[in-house]
């Protein structure tokens, strides 16, 4: 069995690098309809009804984006002291 040797990276090598942390965070928010369609998301309907074909992701069906739930996260991230992109691609 053999072990790899780890070299200690040189400090004028570590000051050539930035550390960057970014989170993930998933949340719920409290919106009446879905975030890329219409349908409700009311909680213990019978399964398979708060479906459509953009929720199928069925050839052809397109997102229309939920402007409340953008707004509340925007909300939330502002709350939170983020950086917020102005525009995203």
């Amino acid at each position: 069995m053999s072990s790899a040797l780890i070299t200690p990276a040189a400090p004028e090598v570590l000051a050539q690098y930035e550390p960057v942390i970014g989170l993930e965070v998933h949340v719920q928010l409290a919106t009446r309809s879905k975030i890329f369609c219409g349908c409700p998301t009311s909680f213990g309907a019978p399964p398979n009804t708060n479906v459509c074909p953009v929720c199928l992701g069925l050839p052809g069906a397109l997102p229309v984006l939920n402007r409340q739930a953008v707004e509340l996260a925007i909300r939330a991230a502002l709350a939170l002291n983020c950086r917020i992109r102005p525009r995203s691609r």
